[in-house]
């Protein structure tokens, strides 16, 4: 049997779990709470302690295979069994956060067996075990909200052969940040961590990187006869979260999510900043310049039109492709330098044991340490309001980052009440400027 997780959808992917405690809520006779990868998910008062089940995360969405023999969907004569009736959507397909007696529950539980009937060997699945498919079949992914398409960015005649500029190993894209309940067990007591205040923006990617130069007449007759021909030079390559915007030497424009880029015009703003060699990973938040909010209500203290561009991460690549990342303090410096935004959302920065210490968990034990550190986060930086936004809207959460020198190690820890804005959002299906982009 062959696990494999989608790339779109590392945080989506289903795990198998073991219900380890359950605790009674309030007023409710015929659910409890139990706890699932540091997330709160209200079940059935009929499931036991030890049970090996199946959990999906709110903003998963499942495959219609597996809603119709499972009878999920609201629609009873979409079901196996017509006269069962479920509660996911039969259009959406999607689990959702909800609020129930105040608890707000993350996603869904469902028993092993749901995949026995058409998953073979499914039996054999080990707690701890992650998986968006299996054996090819897929299961499970990332739930995305279909963009409402007029069509004009669709014209036909814009087909031809692109060229790409991009040198390989020089420029990367983003890489999705995994979920801090769900990794606390990685968190050590003397790691070096940062924390920072998480923002509802849209990713950024900027470099001044080795792209391939385009060869006049005569250098492309002198490579012919064997003359050496420098063919690359340092210039700014930028992307959104998954697309580079720029990657062509025959650029066919494109105007991006909201009929313009303000990828590009960030790009513009700070490229001229940037070291060879260097790329800076960014939100930018607020609005286009065309007036469309980048993320609804979030305007981070915006006027209409206006937008900030924080920094959250710098790599450094040589010819090789070797790349190194730069420790928050050193980001600190060099966007102070530059005047770039950065300190301001910058948490803190030291040992994690400095920042919460055994005395405070009351216990020696690193596991006890480590749960009672997330606790101490949870309650200390999240479940507010956004300080920065003019608009009461939840703060999104935090961001913790372990430092190394190689390796970019970093997981969030998002607010439940953003959790929940965020399913009532899918919804609705408001489109996400993050996961709805253009390819051009």
């Amino acid at each position: 049997m062959k696990l494999t997780i989608n790339e779109n959808s590392k945080n989506y992917a289903c795990s198998v779990v073991e219900i380890k405690e359950l605790f009674p809520i309030d007023g409710a006779d015929a659910v409890v709470r139990t706890v699932v990868n540091g997330n709160n998910v209200v079940v059935p008062k009929t499931t036991e302690v030890g049970a090996k089940m199946l959990y999906f995360v709110s903003g998963t969405k499942l495959s219609a295979d597996y809603c119709h023999k499972n009878n999920l969907y609201d629609k009873a004569e979409e079901n196996f069994d017509t006269e069962k009736k479920g509660f996911i959507s039969f259009r959406q397909k999607r689990i959702k956060a909800i609020k129930l007696r105040g608890i707000i529950s993350d996603g869904m539980l469902m028993p092993l067996d749901s995949l026995y009937t058409f998953i073979k060997g499914a039996a054999l699945l080990q707690i701890g075990n992650e998986f968006t498919d299996i054996d090819g079949v897929s299961i499970c992914e990332k739930y995305i909200v279909p963009v409402k398409n007029s069509g004009e960015n669709n014209k036909k005649g814009r087909q031809s052969v692109k060229i790409s500029r991009l040198v390989d190993n020089q420029f990367y894209l983003h890489n999705d940040t995994d979920n801090l309940r769900k990794n606390i067990h990685k968190i050590n007591p003397n790691d070096i961590i940062g924390i920072h205040y998480k923002k509802h923006g849209t990713s950024i990617v900027i470099g001044n990187v080795l792209v391939k130069r385009p060869l006049n007449w005569l250098e492309k007759i002198a490579k012919k006869f064997g003359v050496i021909v420098n063919e690359s030079k340092y210039d700014v390559v930028y992307s959104s979260r998954k697309v580079v915007k720029n990657g062509y030497l025959n650029p066919i424009s494109g105007e991006g999510f909201y009929g313009e880029d303000i990828w590009g015009v960030v790009a513009k703003d700070v490229g001229h900043l940037i070291p060879k060699n260097w790329t800076l990973y960014g939100e930018v938040l607020g609005y286009t310049p065309s007036g469309s909010a980048i993320q609804g209500k979030y305007d981070y203290g915006c006027q209409v039109g206006e937008h900030k561009f924080y920094v959250y991460k710098i790599s450094v690549v040589n010819t090789d492709g070797n790349v190194i990342f730069l420790t928050d303090r050193q980001i600190e410096e060099y966007c102070e330098k530059v005047g770039l935004l950065y300190k301001d959302t910058f948490i803190y920065y030291g040992k994690a044991i400095e920042h919460f210490d055994f005395e405070s968990a009351g216990s020696e034990d690193i596991e006890e340490w480590r749960n009672q550190f997330l606790n101490h986060l949870e309650i200390l930086y999240n479940e507010k309001k956004c300080y920065m936004c003019a608009n009461k809207v939840p703060e999104e959460g935090i961001i913790l980052r372990v430092e190394k020198l190689e390796q970019y190690e970093a997981y969030k820890l998002k607010s439940r009440a953003f959790l929940l804005m965020e399913s009532e959002e899918q919804e609705k299906e408001v489109s996400n400027i993050e996961d709805n982009q253009d390819e051009s």
